[in-house]
């Protein structure tokens, strides 16, 4: 009667450390669904080296891609081209300013939010 005990402790521990191994790799670009790969087409070739935190971010936009304007569309494939074309150091540096920037007060992160979207605004007026 000894052995049961140790029997489903051993289960126990190769299930969830099986469960975890594969959550760590999940999702792999062959497991995304086909809209999911023509939305995230762009980090195709960086798929593997990204995070599983990051994957899992990227996936779950897609449920919301759908639902954005065809200008918000395009806006979130421009950024992860512009992403996927940046270097490892350059995507530190870019995640540690926004962690900065994200601990800055309401009305400061609104000031840098306006910084980014002039260009964007200037564009739109003169392509009118």
């Amino acid at each position: 009667m000894a052995r049961f005990p140790s029997i489903v402790v051993l289960y126990v521990c190769i299930t969830f450390s099986t469960g975890t191994l594969a959550q760590l790799k999940q999702p792999s670009w062959a497991e995304l669904q086909p809209y999911q790969k023509i939305i995230l087409h762009p980090l195709e070739q960086d798929w593997d080296t990204l995070e599983p935190d990051q994957k899992k971010r990227w996936v779950k936009m897609t449920k919301y891609y759908l639902e954005k304007t065809p200008q918000e569309q395009q806006r979130i494939q421009s950024q992860m081209r512009s992403w996927s074309a940046l270097t490892p150091e350059q995507r530190t540096q870019a995640r540690e300013r926004y962690k900065k920037i994200k601990q800055l007060p309401t009305d400061k992160r609104r000031e840098v939010k306006k910084k980014w979207r002039k260009p964007e605004e200037l564009l739109g007026n003169n392509s009118k």
